[in-house]
């Protein structure tokens, strides 16, 4: 009996390899026509021909956001000097240009104080250092009258009772941002309705983003990624270090050719679509990308309306290479 038993299960194990055999040929070395069976079976993703249409398209991002306390300027002894004199005190509240605090430099130009040939005392002159922008002083409780400044030491800084709005972008969704963001949104978590935040910069971060939402940059970041900045409006009551999120428009555009983005391959830019022609006949398509919103894309050359495209594209066979997406353990699984 237990060996009609293993007869048997021998025979289902065998039928289950014959039927799946074009797999283990494709990995393990079969024939050239068991290797175009898999390319094609690779390729083939259900797609469906869809039409080229004209349409509106908008690109929105929605960003964690943490607001900060304006940095300032700093008032800076550009060729340092012995202080002499202070004008204000720390905390005044002062307009740009009004007077902080004299030091006293060498004047490499003029004679001996005392008018000597040999005298040895340098020559001074006494300069004033004035504020950079209208806002509140700090960091004069650590500048004394006497204490000696190095070349672009900053003696102070004056800071505006103001507000910004920090987001961390990943890296890959700067693509996302078609220019300057011109209109931004900000709402505070529990806190009072949402208000324009006027755009400032979108470069390198700081890290200065990263507490909003816990990581910077949000999955896949990799520590890479950019800041948006935007200047509070002052009507909107908030605090230092409070979070919120970001509306922010990266731009936009009506009557426009726009397809699937998953009709394409690539999303910035320039990329590629299979055009299907009338006879059933597929061909390969450069086009030129515009907006993107993340469910469509702005087509701006290459197709026109009408033009029927594979939805979604067959994948690249380039890229489309048995194993590409095996994970590490899967491969450390196979080895046991």
């Amino acid at each position: 009996m237990k060996k009609w038993i293993i007869i048997g299960a021998v025979l289902v194990v065998l039928g289950g390899l014959a039927g799946s055999g074009y797999l283990l040929l494709g990995r393990l070395g079969g024939s050239a026509d068991d290797e175009m069976l898999l390319d094609q079976s690779a390729m083939d993703v259900g797609g469906v021909p869809v039409a080229v249409e004209l349409g509106e398209i908008s690109s929105v991002m929605v960003l964690d956001a943490v607001v900060e306390a304006e940095p300032g300027e700093s008032v800076k002894a550009r060729n340092g000097g012995t202080v002499t004199h202070l004008w204000v005190a720390e905390g005044a509240e002062v307009e740009e240009g009004a007077p902080i605090l004299n030091v006293r430099v060498p004047d490499e130009g003029a004679p001996p104080e005392d008018g000597g040939e040999e005298s040895s005392a340098p020559a001074t002159t006494e300069i004033t250092l004035y504020a950079p922008a209208s806002g509140t002083v700090s960091g004069l409780d650590d500048v004394l009258v006497g204490d000696v400044l190095e070349p672009g030491a900053a003696a102070a800084k004056v800071a505006p009772d103001a507000f910004r709005a920090v987001a961390a972008i990943p890296a890959n969704d700067l693509y996302r941002f078609y220019e300057d963001p011109e209109d931004i949104m900000l709402k505070i978590d529990r806190g009072p309705p949402a208000d324009v935040c006027e755009f400032l910069s979108l470069g390198a971060g700081d890290g200065a983003g990263e507490d909003a939402g816990g990581e910077a940059g949000g999955e896949g970041g990799g520590g890479g990624g950019s800041e948006l900045v935007c200047s509070v409006s002052s009507d909107l009551q908030v605090f230092d270090g409070v979070q919120g999120k970001l509306s922010v428009a990266t731009g936009g555009a009506e009557n426009v050719l726009v397809v699937p983005v998953t009709s394409v391959r690539g999303t910035s830019e320039e990329g590629e679509v299979v055009l299907v022609a009338d006879d059933g006949s597929e061909e390969v398509r450069e086009v030129r990308l515009g907006v993107s919103d993340g469910s469509f894309v702005e087509v701006s050359d290459g197709l026109s309306v009408g033009d029927m495209i594979m939805d979604p594209v067959p994948l690249d066979p380039r890229f489309d290479v048995p194993g590409a997406e095996d994970t590490e353990e899967d491969l450390v699984e196979g080895e046991g």
